[in-house]
């Protein structure tokens, strides 16, 4: 079942229509918790749902105070890479740790993940989403995010987690085929 997980702007209509024209069959759209019209969000993600294509209403949280607030909102909570939010049984999704600003070390790459925190995610069932949209367009040099992504992918491939290519897109055209998604990996 092709996944892919977006950002809506209030363009949720737009995000749905093009997800479909990909092949995509199930829509994740997060919001924040800033987002002063959260609760009407998610009811309005659940009517985009059609027959044979589901939509999934998910909130992105930075730190473990805003967990709770997520959890009365939704089930499915989207983590920034943080090792509390990998312990955090309530967080489903883990984003966004090749994007970190620190530079990399001498005998390896700060690519945000290790083999405790795939541990961790395997043993609270968490699934890991790569983003391709921090390789196109993120605040890091696209090198040295696919430099990152290729230290993960040796991760992925040793320990064997739940991992899912999204595009992390905020517009339509942001996103990107599921094949291609699914390529991404095997860089």
């Amino acid at each position: 079942m092709p996944i892919d997980l977006v950002f809506p702007k209030g363009n949720e209509e737009h995000l749905v229509e093009m997800a479909k024209r990909l092949g995509f069959t199930h829509l994740i759209l997060c919001y924040t918790l800033k987002d002063p019209l959260i609760k009407e969000r998610a009811k309005e993600v659940t009517m985009l749902a059609h027959e044979g294509f589901t939509t999934e209403f998910a909130v992105l949280v930075t730190n473990q105070n805003d967990v709770s607030k997520a959890r009365n909102l939704t089930k499915s909570i989207v983590g920034v890479g943080r090792p509390e939010l990998f312990e955090d049984k309530r967080v489903a999704y883990i984003i966004s740790f090749e994007g970190s600003k620190r530079d990399d070390f001498i005998h390896h790459r700060n690519s945000g993940l290790n083999q405790v925190f795939i541990e961790n995610a395997k043993r609270t069932d968490k699934t890991i989403l790569v983003s391709a949209r921090q390789l196109l367009s993120g605040d890091v040099p696209q090198a040295v995010v696919l430099g990152r992504m290729m230290q993960n992918n040796t991760f992925f491939r040793k320990y064997k987690p739940a991992v899912l290519v999204v595009s992390g897109a905020k517009e339509p055209l942001g996103m990107r085929a599921p094949r291609d998604l699914q390529n991404l990996l095997q860089v």
